[in-house]
């Protein structure tokens, strides 16, 4: 009997090894087919845009003299001293040190603002032309080739456009004190149009850093109207109103930055059966190593990346979703996210199941579609952002509404109905309460509750402890 048993296991057993073996040594002849460039796609517009037109040469310069000259930011940490934020308070010295070194470069950021476009061509190497402005990290990949891979796009270029916008948001300051409404002006829209050529690339990172570069402008210009509301004049409060107004479709987040990583992950693991689908070829395996951390991944169970080789590859074949199921999980997913971008957050908050990820499972290389759990990041939280930041531009086309009521009138106004700002908290105007005769602009933040002004961080958060008010003007902080 127990014979019987054995030559009928090896009956099956056989079988079974060598259908497991024919089925490694087709995996191991999958191939993938590189068939988009994925990174000339997102430098498209910056292609487009004439050399003469071109901004980031201009940028560059000014980066690095910024480099050997940076901001006295320093001096006050070093000194424990509180950074000042207007020129008549302690220590702004040194900032007006620093602008009148700079007097030249901050010239050459208005003449690049006014350029066309951005100009900078991205890329997973730091090229030649932009050695002189980050040398360290030229000279490290020295002995690294080009891979064309988006998930190695570098993007250094950020933090020198968020940098120059502090510098214009120091000087106009600096202008506005020195009663300069003109060059005021001018350091304004100048923020305003970095934000707007940063924007260039259809990146997530790149539009969160543009909303940063407004955000700063938008602080700005009420930090003004705080300490120098007579500053401009009707004309230039006109032109102020118009240079915001026009920046509805610049405070829409993308997400096309976001389908092009996943489309060109894709097309590197998988093979392609001419229909768009296909399996993971085991000898792209070191594609996953931009994931890994020392041979394991970032993941629940911290499998080993020797998972996805060819001797495990039938498991993974049975475990994981094929090309197009991967693609099309992950198509569903952001274009479901995709529908809320410039819904306002009111609408989203009485409607929380538009924010539910109903397949997230544990992020784990055995989750039947664990690429796209890998390389979906908190899109929610970017596309509030976008409207976080459409809520801070209307907050200041308020403060210029209010101001300009006092400064014709001598009274403030008792509402902002006809500022024609919307609240995305409540749908409703944003609110204005005056104490001890001076005004406070504010929204009702997530509790959607008006709770009379009173500021609290917390007023942001998507949480039920969130509460009081989101106050806007005058700064709070």
């Amino acid at each position: 009997m127990r014979k019987k048993v054995l030559v009928w296991l090896c009956f099956i057993f056989i079988p079974v090894i060598l259908i497991y073996a024919v089925w490694i040594v087709v995996a191991i002849n999958r191939s993938a087919t590189i068939s988009v460039d994925y990174i000339a796609k997102i430098n498209k517009a910056t292609s487009a845009v004439p050399e003469e037109e071109r901004a980031w040469p201009l940028y560059r310069e000014v980066g690095i003299a910024f480099k050997q000259n940076p901001m006295p930011s320093s001096v006050f940490v070093d000194n424990e001293l509180p950074e000042p934020t207007w020129p008549s308070e302690e220590g702004w010295s040194h900032f007006d040190s620093w602008l009148e070194a700079h007097k030249k470069n901050i010239n050459t950021i208005h003449i690049a603002t006014n350029k066309t476009g951005f100009g900078f061509l991205v890329s997973d190497t730091i090229s030649e032309t932009d050695k002189e402005l980050w040398p360290e990290s030229f000279f490290a990949q020295s002995e690294n080739k080009a891979t064309g891979l988006m998930l190695n796009v570098r993007m250094p270029h950020l933090g020198v456009m968020r940098e120059m916008a502090r510098a214009l948001s120091i000087d106009a300051k600096s202008a506005a004190f020195y009663s300069d409404a003109d060059r005021c002006l001018q350091d304004i829209s100048s923020m305003l149009k970095l934000g707007t050529h940063t924007r260039e690339h259809p990146f997530l990172i790149a539009d969160l850093v543009s909303f940063s570069i407004y955000s700063i402008a938008f602080q700005t210009i009420g930090d003004i109207l705080e300490h120098q509301p007579k500053l401009f004049s009707s004309d230039q409060f006109a032109l102020l109103e118009n240079h915001l107004s026009s920046l509805d479709d610049q405070l829409k987040i993308r997400l096309e930055g976001e389908r092009y990583f996943m489309f060109d992950f894709l097309q590197r693991i998988y093979s392609d059966n001419g229909s768009g689908d296909g399996r993971i070829v085991p000898l792209a395996i070191e594609m996953f190593q931009a994931l890994a951390d020392d041979g394991n991944f970032f993941l629940g169970t911290a499998a080993p990346l020797s998972f996805f080789s060819a001797p495990f590859i039938p498991f993974s074949d049975m475990l994981h979703a094929s090309r197009k199921e991967m693609l099309a999980e992950y198509n569903r997913r952001v274009d479901k996210l995709e529908s809320l971008i410039g819904m306002p957050l009111f609408e989203i908050k009485e409607n929380p199941s538009l924010l539910a990820n109903d397949h997230q499972p544990s992020l784990s290389v055995f989750d039947t579609y664990f690429l796209v759990n890998l390389l979906t990041p908190a899109l929610d939280k970017a596309i509030m952002q976008g409207e976080i930041t459409r809520c801070k531009r209307d907050a200041t086309l308020a403060v210029l509404f209010a101001v300009q009521m006092y400064t014709s009138t001598g009274r403030w106004p008792v509402d902002l109905a006809n500022a024609e700002t919307i609240d995305v908290w409540s749908g409703n105007p944003l609110l204005i309460k005056l104490q001890d005769g001076r005004p406070i602009i504010y929204s009702v933040g997530f509790n959607q509750v008006d709770d009379g002004g009173i500021h609290d961080r917390r007023a942001l958060r998507w949480r039920n402890d969130s509460k009081n008010d989101w106050v806007f003007w005058p700064n709070p902080e």
